[in-house]
């Protein structure tokens, strides 16, 4: 486990067939964890969605107020905390039961929810045509106005990485964004709700950064945290994925109220609705860093981070959380590569998706349509058919996100096949919303583990197919073989191509047309 003291380990027997899910939702295509070993997940630095909560089929949780590492070993599920020895609860017999008990004791349900359009339209961000075409006003612009011809249905449009002069700035850098106000104008005209991206970075020695560091002989905020060494008044230096940056100290509440101010001020300034909010990994924190409040951890600073996006802006997206279960955000998976398999490969989404779900995160999206992870893109090597598959999968998830536009890497067919599957997603809004609604009220996950609403039916292990609220059985395609092996529970079914099933029933379906995804209605017995 990483550590040599007894007294930090836990070591809990595994009952019979038991399967765990929860800790680190970015490890979500491993669970349920029990069948075998697993590596070891350390939520002290873990990123996506996590929470100190394990969930059991056999009705069992564990829950810390304190980041543990965990692993499941020769039978036993290990825990390391800091605190000392963790006992499970035993709160009934089912996955259902282990989560609804842990949600009412230990997350912040209440009935609130993100606005209604997350849910009822597409959202397209243009993170991956910028990226490929310029990061420019003018690449914006073409992707503005060739989406607006496109027929596609859009509610949110999102202007991602790329805008600011550096980190820290909340100004457009002039020579490429010359006329920001009538780009956002331009939005706005099509009936489209405007988000932007940022990050709580600041770069070092820029005029915000100067502003924003302790320094005793000037009159500055000191509102950045510090470097990890006690007796230095240094801002840290934070290593991410695009350079090395100081990062607002969300911790004292003065800087933390300061940083939303400068949010609300830019979003005004350009009648934005909100901020796809990147980063709060915790481990960049952990390398060299201190808070101003001396008992903050990384992952405290990540919490605060996105409370800071749930509680200002009900527009936004984040994709870093912890311990946030029952509010109302937005939880975009870690980012997904254009490919059927490997790392961040789109046969993650689903179970990454139930994962969060399960740590109280129901609002989730899975990346974008086709992924997200920009270098898979280079060259223009689109696979047409993954494409359409991945916009399959998401027409019947809670969100739907499209980035790569179909229009220019796709055939015709292609095309009208994703704008087919965008309007499955708002000819199912409607129940979606439903499930959403559900959702805040009472903790249950929209995407739904087959296990959570069939227990000891066999269903605790990895499965590439989920329940979307308790009516639909949702199967997609996930291999480039057109193939797909359903497992129906007990009950009749009726499937998208009208026929009736009898359950529990393995169908072997061949040959799936680009144009089908499986999906199953659970019909009431017969009298």
């Amino acid at each position: 486990m990483g550590t040599d003291n007894p007294k930090r380990i836990s070591r809990i027997a595994l009952l019979d067939g038991e399967r765990w899910w929860g800790g680190g939702g970015g490890d979500g295509q491993r669970q349920p964890y029990g069948g075998g070993d697993s590596p070891r997940v350390d939520l002290r630095v873990h990123g996506n969605t996590s929470s100190p909560l394990l969930v059991s089929s056999r009705g069992r949780y564990v829950w810390s107020e304190k980041p543990f590492g965990y692993e499941f070993k020769g039978g036993e599920l290990l825990l390391d905390s800091d605190l000392g020895p963790i006992a499970p609860v035993q709160a009934g017999e089912t996955l259902r039961d282990a989560y609804l008990a842990a949600a009412g004791a230990h997350m912040r349900f209440g009935g609130a929810m993100p606005p209604d359009l997350f849910f009822t339209l597409p959202q397209w961000n243009n993170w991956i045509e910028l990226f490929l075409n310029g990061m420019d006003q003018k690449a914006a612009d073409d992707y503005t106005r060739e989406l607006a011809g496109s027929g596609f249905p859009c509610g949110i449009y999102m202007m991602d990485g790329g805008w600011l002069s550096h980190q820290g700035s909340y100004e457009f850098y002039a020579p490429d964004y010359p006329d920001p106000h009538g780009m956002f104008d331009r939005i706005r005209s099509h009936g489209w709700t405007p988000l932007i991206w940022t990050a709580h970075f600041v770069s070092p020695d820029s005029r915000e950064y100067k502003r924003l560091r302790y320094h005793e002989k000037f009159d500055t905020l000191d509102y950045l945290a510090y470097r990890r060494d006690p007796a230095s008044r240094e801002a840290a230096a934070i290593r991410w994925w695009s350079g090395i940056s100081a990062i607002y100290d969300l911790t004292k509440p003065e800087a933390n109220a300061y940083y939303a101010k400068t949010l609300r001020d830019f979003a005004a300034e350009y009648g934005i609705a909100g901020f796809k909010f990147d980063a709060g990994d915790p481990k960049f924190m952990a390398e060299d860093c201190r808070f101003h409040d001396p008992d903050a951890e990384p992952v405290d600073y990540t919490r605060l981070y996105a409370e800071l996006a749930a509680r200002e802006f009900p527009f936004h997206e984040i994709r870093v959380s912890w311990k946030c279960g029952g509010l109302p955000l937005v939880t975009r998976l870690n980012d997904l590569a254009h490919a059927w398999t490997g790392p961040r490969a789109q046969d993650r989404a689903i179970p990454q998706i139930i994962a969060a779900g399960l740590l109280g995160c129901p609002y989730a999206l899975a990346d974008m349509v086709g992924g997200g992870l920009e270098v898979s893109f280079v060259g223009g090597k689109i696979d047409e058919k993954l494409f359409v598959r991945s916009a399959a999968m998401q027409s019947l998830m809670p969100m739907m996100q499209f980035s790569p536009a179909p229009w220019r890497h796709l055939s015709p067919e292609g095309v009208e096949l994703c704008r087919a599957f965008a309007a499955l997603h708002i000819e199912f809004a409607p129940y979606i919303l439903e499930t959403a609604r559900h959702a805040a009220a009472t903790g249950e996950p929209i995407v739904r583990a087959m296990e959570y609403e069939f227990p000891g039916q066999g269903f605790a292990r990895p499965m590439q197919q989920f329940m979307l609220g308790d009516r639909w059985l949702v199967a997609p395609v996930v291999t480039p073989d057109d193939a797909k092996t359903v497992e129906l529970p007990a009950g009749r079914w009726r499937d998208d191509l009208g026929e009736i099933h009898t359950g529990p029933a393995t169908l072997r379906l061949e040959r799936v047309p680009l144009s089908r995804l499986p999906r199953y209605e659970a019909l009431p017995p017969l009298k």
